[in-house]
């Protein structure tokens, strides 16, 4: 059986974890250490049984809190090549024995999880998503991406699990506060999925996943209802959704 949470999403601070006969797979840590700490464990795990940390990208929700979970948990935080020499790697202060690489589109094994990272569009240099396969399941993550493509349907499709973003409502955000140098940034193609652009991801898929957790959904230009009532009203995929309110915690099983 695998076991896995979404230890939580969005502007707090974003994880999630895989886990499978006892050994874990932790995908990013947007939270500090006693926090982040705290979720694993609620996940009926400790942190001495994930076996490698693996970054999506370098933005503090999704980063701030790799160096100190490498420093406290003595365990190897996996980025992509391309980023291991900049600043916002550096500043994470991971010990060298623990910073291990990828390349994207290049699949790397942590046993017992077979991990796949691809490229997404998002203004964190060299940004990633993850297909991960583990006891002939298959599950991905695809989150910070500012427009979908078909290498990543490719890599999504025939998931039986999905994490995906479904950032903003496009006219939340057009009448929210924000400046509009942010309102463009966000829906730019360098910025997020907006709930419409997830749909249609859904929408396009051959092969869909028996469940999808509708994740990382702004606090000001998103709401769980607002996500809802588009999903029944638009998705014509037919399957499980769950919209992760910010912040929360959930854990399943497959």
């Amino acid at each position: 059986m695998i076991s896995y949470s979404v230890l939580g999403s969005g502007s707090s601070g974003n994880s999630y974890l895989i886990g499978y006969r006892g050994e874990a797979l932790l995908i990013d840590s947007g939270f500090s250490y006693k926090e982040l700490k705290g979720r694993i464990e609620v996940a009926g795990y400790a942190p001495h049984q994930i076996g490698a940390l693996c970054l999506t990208h370098l933005h503090p929700d999704h980063a701030r809190g790799a160096g100190v979970f490498a420093r406290q948990s003595g365990k190897p935080v996996v980025v992509n090549q391309a980023v291991v020499e900049l600043e916002e790697v550096v500043k994470l202060n991971i010990p060298p024995p623990q910073l291990q690489t990828f390349q994207a589109g290049v699949s790397f094994s942590l046993p017992p999880f077979v991990i796949t990272p691809f490229e997404t569009h998002h203004d964190s240099p060299h940004s990633v998503g993850f297909s991960i396969e583990v006891g002939g399941k298959k599950l991905a993550i695809l989150t910070d991406t500012g427009l979908w493509d078909e290498a990543m349907v490719a890599q999504i499709e025939g998931t039986h699990l999905l994490f995906l973003e479904a950032n903003y409502d496009e006219e939340m955000l057009e009448r929210g506060p924000y400046p509009y140098f942010l309102k463009e940034r966000i829906r730019g193609e360098q910025g997020h999925l907006s709930n419409g652009e997830a749909i249609n991801l859904l929408n396009s898929l051959q092969r869909g996943p028996e469940k999808v957790y509708l994740c990382h959904l702004s606090k000001t230009n998103n709401h769980p209802k607002v996500v809802l009532k588009q999903c029944d009203e638009k998705l014509e995929w037919v399957g499980e959704v769950v919209v992760c309110h910010n912040g929360e915690q959930y854990n399943g099983t497959l």
